[in-house]
């Protein structure tokens, strides 16, 4: 199916753009703000689903109080052989996100793993021996200032918005709530929002062996605690927005927040990050046209010129978002359950086996 033979209206992104604001809010609820009956707005939502159009996912990138080891790497591949790495590594747990794209790299990943050596056994013992890379070069997350389940579509009226937030005025990049602890026991029930956000308590309950009230009480106190995040999104080729760029950029460090503001105030940013290695920055961005890269770049550089932006890699193909395998349209396939509590390389001959033979 493409994007001219989808069924998806204005009506559908409006949906999907208020479950981006209220990502478990009732049919009932949202009926209203979208003038919908709440009937009809389930049936097209099973539809968007069904078709992999639109869904909405959970992820809990937390271990215990802290967040995990994350890195965006870039993988070099023999030619040819870049499509195969990307599917490998689309279905790794520990692998967020995948992007085939332009650039010094064949493959651009996102990576969430325990701490510092499991990165190490990650890209020592199963990236780089996959059949076809031949380096990578990693880039440690060291601050996430914006973080993806921010950027929203454009549909909703300001008025619709705030029904939605209880905002009285917009405010796109509030400050994070204090952190909650993710305890091992929670694990399994943010894990089993992977695929669906948007399954009911009772469900979650029976799955688990918990009391609903139980569920409800933990669900509650992960999202407030900033330890549970919901992303609703939708295939790219259908949003408006169908172009995905990743900018690294260097800036003084004591002109980090001004950076974050500066890009955070920009329509098409999508995330903002601080890292470690030769170039301190990295920023996302979505965007309706190829061209519009050049403009956008602009327009950064205008608002704050202490930044220079040094390379821009542009998505040839999202493989994977957000835990999502997608296709080349940004259909939804299927979801990897992002488990990345587990060894990232199972079997592996880690540091502990390479002392012992030194030793001998």
């Amino acid at each position: 199916m493409t994007a001219a033979s989808s069924a998806m209206d204005d009506l559908d992104r409006a949906l999907v753009h208020a479950l981006q604001l209220a990502p478990r809010a009732s049919w009932e609820r949202l009926g209203p703000v979208l003038g919908v009956r709440p009937d009809t707005l389930a049936r097209r939502w099973d539809r968007l689903t069904a078709a992999g159009e639109a869904w909405i996912s959970g992820l809990g990138l937390r271990t215990d109080t802290r967040p995990p080891c994350m890195a965006w790497v870039e993988v070099v591949c023999t030619a040819s052989s870049s499509p195969a790495v990307g599917a490998t590594l689309a279905g790794d747990p520990h692998a967020i996100g995948v992007e085939h794209c332009t650039g010094a790299r064949d493959l651009l990943v996102f990576v969430a793993v325990p701490d510092l050596p499991a990165l190490y056994r990650y890209l020592a013992f199963r990236v780089q021996r996959i059949p076809g890379v031949v380096s990578t070069r990693s880039s440690v997350v060291t601050a996430v200032h914006c973080p993806p389940d921010r950027w929203r579509l454009d549909q909703l009226t300001r008025v619709q918005r705030d029904l939605l937030t209880g905002r009285t005025r917009r405010a796109p990049w509030p400050e994070p709530a204090a952190t909650a602890p993710m305890r091992p026991e929670d694990r399994p029930l943010v894990l089993a929002l992977a695929a669906d956000a948007r399954r009911s308590v009772a469900s979650l309950a029976r799955e688990s062996g918990l009391s609903e009230s139980t569920v409800r009480r933990r669900l509650t106190g992960l999202e407030a605690g900033n330890s549970l995040r919901f992303s609703s999104a939708m295939a790219a080729d259908l949003s408006g927005w169908p172009v995905s760029a990743t900018l690294w950029a260097e800036v003084a460090e004591h002109e980090v927040a001004d950076c974050v503001a500066a890009a955070s105030g920009l329509r098409e940013t999508r995330t903002c990050m601080s890292v470690s290695g030769p170039w301190n920055f990295t920023i996302g961005a979505r965007l309706r046209t190829v061209e519009d890269i050049s403009r956008y770049t602009a327009e950064l550089t205008r608002r704050l010129p202490g930044l220079r932006i040094t390379d821009t890699a542009v998505a040839l193909h999202v493989r994977k978002s957000e835990a999502q395998e997608l296709d080349q349209q940004g259909r939804r396939i299927r979801t990897v359950v992002p488990d990345i509590w587990t060894d990232p390389a199972p079997g592996a001959d880690g540091p502990a086996g390479e002392r012992s033979r030194r030793v001998a």
